[in-house]
């Protein structure tokens, strides 16, 4: 029997209330004032209709030998690895999916997450369910960086990660690097800035992209600093990049003549965070997530197997 569209809307509704919002049947039923068998009915219709797909979760690709090896040998709070397989989803997908089940487990009432810009870190946002509590301050450690539209812009995993865990966004509305001191300072002083940049300095969880000194890091690749300042900053020492900061193989920063332009969180601020988690892939990247890590500049790590190995080999 075809169903009609008031049917499909309550299926919906009922299939979000059980795996959106997590509630057993029987909560559900209550709510909705029917029968346990009409949400079992209606959570199989979900299925046929194509509402809700079966996924085999991220828990069962990851690689717990290679987690227990970085945990180990780098000092880690903890390391979430993934093994991506063929035909499977791409990696950072998976990865996000596995990151997000992880920070969920983590976020407390009253907790502040600074969230940068980046693509492992929107997929993070992209994947990001309600956590354990909705009591959440999400801030973002960066001015805007690209088009607001593309996904791995600063606002916009700010403003995903808040909706996906129901908690409040505080947006950095300035641009990364301002064209003076003097306008940075003034931006500095306006009530909005500050107010986000006090909470940046209260963050108890951090969730960061690294990036190396490559055209691929977002800072380069979305304009923020041209690319021929590449090498520039290379022959200083610097290994990799964090929110437009630049930082060497000890993890120690490395100046740039932008540093006071630059609208992000520091990085000495960013490794006060009692949680700082680093989300990275790609073994071109192990000499920055290596360096961040023995800086301290975070003390926990979300990868894939291949730059799991790349870090342990180094």
């Amino acid at each position: 029997m075809a169903r009609n569209r008031r049917d499909e809307e309550l299926i919906l509704r009922i299939a979000r209330m059980r795996y959106d919002q997590k509630l057993a049947q029987h909560e559900i039923a209550k709510q909705l004032a029917v029968s346990e068998s009409t949400i079992s009915r209606a959570l199989k219709a979900a299925m046929d209709l194509g509402f809700v797909e079966i996924q085999i979760t991220p828990y069962a690709m990851r690689d717990f030998e290679l987690e227990r090896r970085l945990v180990q040998r780098f000092g880690l709070e903890f390391a979430v690895v993934v093994q991506p397989r063929a035909g499977a989803q791409n990696a950072y997908e998976i990865l996000g999916r596995a990151i997000a089940r992880t920070v969920e487990d983590r976020l407390t009432p009253g907790t502040v997450l600074g969230v940068s810009d980046g693509d492992t870190v929107a997929a993070v946002a992209a994947a990001i369910r309600r956590g354990k509590s909705s009591d959440v301050d999400v801030v973002s450690l960066i001015g805007g960086v690209g088009a607001p539209q593309i996904p791995s812009h600063s606002s916009e995993v700010c403003r995903m990660l808040a909706a996906g865990l129901g908690a409040r966004a505080w947006q950095l509305p300035v641009p990364a690097i301002v064209d003076d001191v003097v306008a940075a300072r003034g931006l500095l002083e306006t009530a909005s800035v500050k107010a986000v940049f006090d909470l940046v300095r209260r963050m108890t969880v951090a969730l960061v992209g690294i990036g190396s000194i490559s055209p691929r890091a977002t800072v380069f690749r979305h304009g923020v600093i041209d690319n021929a300042y590449i090498e520039t900053i290379a022959a200083r020492g610097a290994v990799g990049t964090i929110c437009g900061r630049f930082f060497g193989p000890d993890g120690k920063p490395v100046a740039s003549e932008f540093d006071e332009r630059t609208l992000s969180v520091t990085l000495e601020d960013l490794a006060r965070a009692p949680l700082g988690i680093a989300a990275a892939l790609g073994p071109n990247k192990a000499p920055a997530i290596r360096a961040a890590i023995q800086g301290r500049i975070v003390n926990a790590l979300g990868t894939d197997s291949d730059t799991a190995r790349a870090l342990l080999e180094g």
